[in-house]
Formats: structure tokens, C-alpha cells, sequence
């Protein structure tokens, strides 16, 4: 009587990686890294983001490794990685998060939209890679405790957000005008002759913008204006 030996399941194949970043010696050097470790990588460039957005990952599960600061795109407009995760994982990707930066918010939102996890590059390229091979191999980079944190953090950041906007929405279009120009390093003398105004009406435009933002000098809010979103966030909400 024979024995029937049954075989070993295979392990499971790794998804395929694409790498979004606008650093050529980084996404090369990590692309070639993944290649010897035997998956399919490769580099997209950041002109093309938006059609690979678009396109529908047919076959299986693969990931994104992508950097948030993405310069800009073919039309010259500036990419943000964050606004990019929503329409990744919809096209059925999961989302790596890497940032040079110190950009907390932007992580955050990609954390919100659906992004897996995040390492830094300021981590050693061994343990980039090992985070990446990890991810790759289906298996989580991040703990819920680390995902319920970088959630609470985007509820803050949020939070402010909208209290910011409140605050900057109570002024005119020309005191607003007029604090971009003062955030820009311009004084009041060349304001007024930049709106072809008297001296007297600017400084009266200065102190009721002042008075409306609630703060006590320009140099506050000019730091207001500074901290005001450049990008609109793609999740409005994240789920508890």
C-alpha cells in the first residue's frame, strides 16, 4: 500500500511594489533592494501618479511605498502623498507611508485614508527595507495602538484646522491681502504704496486684523497665516 505524501502548500508570493518618490538615488536604491530580494519592483515617477491613481490593480493585492513630499506633478501642481491614499487603496493597493520630513499632519491624514504604517527615512536603510519586505509579505507594520494614536492625532490636527479657518474666515479679502503681504516681508510703507493707500489706512487695516484674529502682534499673525493647510486633506472624517 502506497502512502500518499501530501505536498507543502507554497508559501505565499509577495505583492508587487511601486515606489512613489520623487528622490531618484532613494526610490532606485530601494527598488534594486526589493529586486535582489526576489519581488517585482519598480519606480513610478511622480509625472505619472495620477494615471496609476486611476488604474485598478487587476491581478492581486499589491503595495504602494510612498513618499509624501512629492514635489509636482506634469502640470506643475504640487503632490501630497497623503492625497494620494485614498485613491490607492480604492484601486486596491495598500499604502506604505515614507516621509524625509517632519510632517506629522501629512502622516496622519495618509494614517486616516487608509495607509498601513509609515517609517521614517531617517531610519537606517536596513530597517526601511526590513519594514517594507514585512509589508510586502502581507504581514501588519503597525500596531492598533500605533494606529489609534496616529487617528486621535488627526482629529486634533483637524481641530485645529477648522479653528484656524474660523479664524482667518472673519477677515475682509483686503486685510487678508494685506496680512499675506506682511507674512511675505513687506512693511506697512511698502504696502500702502502696493495698494496706492495712505499709511493711515493701512496701519488701520493692520490693527483691525489684529483685533479680529484675536492676537497681539503681526508676528503672531503672520504665524497664524503659516499655519494654515496648503493642501486640501482628502479625509474629512476617519472611522473610530
Amino acid at each position: 500500500m502506497h502512502r500518499v505524501i501530501e505536498e507543502e502548500p507554497a508559501p505565499p508570493q509577495p505583492y508587487p511594489v511601486r515606489v512613489i518618490d520623487d528622490h531618484e538615488l532613494f526610490s532606485a536604491t530601494l527598488t534594486m533592494a526589493l529586486r535582489n530580494e526576489g519581488l517585482d519592483a519598480r519606480q513610478l515617477p511622480v509625472a505619472d501618479v495620477y494615471d496609476f491613481v486611476s488604474e485598478p490593480l487587476t491581478d492581486r493585492v499589491g503595495l504602494v511605498v510612498l513618499d509624501l513630499d512629492l514635489d509636482r506633478d506634469a502640470d506643475g501642481h504640487y503632490v501630497h502623498g497623503a492625497d494620494l491614499v485614498k485613491g490607492l487603496r480604492a484601486a486596491g493597493w495598500k499604502v506604505l507611508v515614507v516621509s524625509g520630513g517632519m510632517d506629522q499632519r501629512g502622516t496622519a491624514s495618509a494614517i486616516a485614508a487608509g495607509a498601513i504604517g509609515t517609517v521614517p527615512k531617517s531610519r537606517s536603510f536596513d530597517v526601511l527595507l526590513s519594514t517594507v519586505l514585512i509589508a510586502a509579505g502581507g504581514l501588519p507594520v503597525m500596531s492598533e495602538a500605533e494606529h489609534q494614536d496616529w487617528l486621535e492625532r488627526h482629529f486634533q490636527y483637524q481641530a485645529q484646522e477648522r479653528e484656524l479657518s474660523r479664524r482667518l474666515s472673519r477677515l475682509s479679502h483686503r486685510e487678508r491681502e494685506v496680512l499675506e503681504l506682511l507674512a511675505g516681508g513687506m512693511r506697512a510703507a511698502a504696502i500702502a504704496e502696493h495698494f496706492v493707500v495712505s499709511m493711515p489706512t493701512v496701519r488701520s487695516q493692520i490693527r483691525s486684523l489684529l483685533a479680529k484674529l484675536d492676537v497681539g502682534s503681526q508676528l503672531e499673525a503672520v504665524a497664524l497665516l503659516r499655519q494654515a493647510p496648503t493642501r486640501t486633506s482628502t479625509q474629512d472624517e476617519a472611522p473610530r
